[in-house]
């Protein structure tokens, strides 16, 4: 049996282009409406380059900040210049799609809820959960650093092995605390005493500043800590109005705290025992974001048109840059958790 096919290129497709479904994608995207610009003072740059011209690979160039101390009177400047730096990280473009589809008209029909409204809605949530997804998995694949308390010398360690990172953890001591924020905040300021690069923070009200992005249950332990609790009582209100800080928990010495659950937990933390999850302290240029087609929406109809059809799409890709053998722009944690989601 034949059937007669009709493409995405055929003129008679019907196609649904609304530029406010990009708009909705990125105000519903966590990462999208508030880390994100094309400038470099973001925790997400992103690139659009591929939008205009074919290809499928997007390259950023990093030029770090000057370290030279430079030159004094009496000391001729020429021959003690410093060179520039310059690093290049590069991400080939992915298709993502998605898609529901009717059985027959008579189930349209039948339904409460108007199929296609529906249909297009959920499909516009899927997109904007996709792409936050995607940047989270890129922030804390195979991590440089990560930055842990094991509960011995009441100060962070730091190691490249995750499996490390969680099997020294302690139920009681290696939880989200102040402290904690504030030494990973030091070691960001630093890059480690310049073991790697500093981490440059993102300007916001005037301020400089960092963004941690943790597991709620994380978040929990310092809700309930009794320091953060003390001061929270006499904190004042800071950038309510800034895209950063929409939507975080607090903020604490210059630290944006974010929550999502989309970092997942792990139970077999300091000997297979103790809840945790991995989480990122995020500088500028954190994450990469390039787009090749921006989210649209697709309508087609099958079997003689009793059947329809709706898909979501877009080419894009997330990245972290990593230049010399180390995260560029972030710094990974591993916490220990109170685990109350499985309650």
């Amino acid at each position: 049996m034949s059937k007669t096919i009709f493409t995405t290129s055929n003129p008679l497709t019907k196609k649904l282009w609304e530029e406010r479904l990009f708009r909705d994608v990125e105000i519903e995207s966590t990462f999208m409406s508030k880390f994100s610009s094309e400038g470099e003072n973001s925790i997400v740059q992103v690139q659009t380059n591929l939008t205009k011209s074919q290809g499928d690979q997007i390259t950023f160039g990093i030029v770090p900040n000057l370290v030279g101390d430079g030159v004094t009177s009496g000391t001729i400047l020429e021959g003690n210049e410093e060179g520039l730096n310059s690093y290049d990280y590069s991400i080939v473009l992915e298709q993502y799609r998605h898609g529901t589809r009717t059985k027959g008209k008579m189930d349209v029909q039948r339904a409460m809820f108007s199929i296609p409204d529906v249909s297009r809605a959920k499909l516009k949530i899927w997109g904007a959960e996709k792409i936050d997804k995607l940047l989270v998995n890129a922030l804390l694949a195979s991590p440089t650093k990560i930055l842990y308390r094991d509960g011995v010398a009441g100060v962070p360690s730091g190691t490249s092995s995750t499996a490390t990172a969680k099997a020294a953890l302690t139920a009681a001591n290696s939880k989200l605390t102040p402290n904690f924020i504030s030494a990973i905040r030091t070691w960001a300021q630093t890059g480690g005493n310049g073991q790697t690069y500093r981490m440059q923070p993102v300007k916001m009200d005037g301020q400089e500043v960092y963004v941690l992005l943790v597991n709620p249950a994380c978040l929990y332990d310092l809700r309930i800590d009794s320091t953060f609790q003390a001061a929270m009582k006499d904190a004042m209100e800071r950038g309510k109005n800034n895209p950063l800080f929409r939507g975080a928990f607090a903020i604490w010495d210059n630290v944006i705290i974010h929550e999502t659950e989309r970092i997942p937990l792990f139970t077999d933390g300091g000997g297979a025992s103790v809840t945790g999850a991995f989480g990122a302290l995020m500088g500028a240029q954190s994450l990469v974001w390039a787009w090749g087609e921006r989210p649209n929406t697709v309508q087609e109809q099958f079997d003689y048109g009793n059947e329809t059809g709706w898909a979501w799409e877009m080419m894009a890709k997330a990245g972290k840059p990593v230049f010399n053998s180390n995260d560029y722009g972030t710094v990974a944690v591993c916490l220990a958790a109170t685990n109350i989601t499985t309650i």
